[in-house]
């Protein structure tokens, strides 16, 4: 498996085949798409294996950055057009890492939200139940709707929207694309499209 995340500032890279393990992440200095492949080349070298030996990707789709969103979803769409047909693929959505680390390093007894700030004045927001099920779909709220839910909010480490954060690693990332390969939540390839929820600063500003 090789497991991507390249939605929000920091890029998380994770990868196991045959029991042989890599883990890395990428800061906000880094530019995604000129090392992200050369560190996946790099992490394949370390554990001696090689992209055909790899048959599951995982990638998170978003919300977050559009541009990084863009990247990872290409990068993998890329390397299954290469590949053989029989090739699985994971989509996963920053939300759904958000609430799987906060599950695994909380005791969490009840639902919550998890917030990502999408700028302008408005955060995507999607609910899950004490055990990481999603409850309500994703959507985008204004400040005022965010001050008024009631249920306990987390966010990214260093967004500062909310008073609990988490910082997922590559570790969680992995764990939890392992648990949905284990689910079998696999999709078809055509199905592996970003999730944006709203449209970029740059299109709002050609509609204007």
């Amino acid at each position: 498996m090789i497991a991507l995340s390249t939605a929000y500032k920091e890029a998380l890279i994770a990868i196991e085949i045959d029991g042989k393990i890599a883990c890395k992440s990428m800061d906000a200095n880094c530019k995604h798409s000129e090392n992200l492949l050369l560190n996946i080349d790099g992490m394949l070298d370390e554990i001696g294996k090689t992209i055909q030996d790899n048959n599951i990707y995982s990638v998170v789709v978003g919300p977050g950055s559009f541009t990084g969103i863009r990247i990872g979803i290409a990068l993998v769409k890329g390397l299954l057009a290469g590949s053989a047909e029989n090739k699985k693929v994971i989509s996963l959505t920053t939300f759904d890492l958000m609430a799987y680390s906060y599950i695994k390093n909380h005791n969490v007894k009840e639902a919550f939200y998890c917030v990502i700030n999408a700028l302008s004045g408005l955060y995507y927001v999607c609910k899950y139940n004490r055990n990481g099920e999603k409850i309500e779909d994703e959507r985008v709220i204004d400040i005022d709707t965010l001050s008024k839910l009631q249920e306990i909010k987390i966010s990214l480490a260093g967004e500062n929207v909310t008073e609990i954060t988490v910082n997922p690693t590559s570790e969680e990332l992995l764990s939890l694309s392992k648990l949905k390969a284990e689910r079998n939540e696999f999709i078809n390839q055509s199905e592996l499209l970003p999730l944006y929820l709203r449209k970029s600063q740059a299109e709002m500003n050609l509609k204007d």
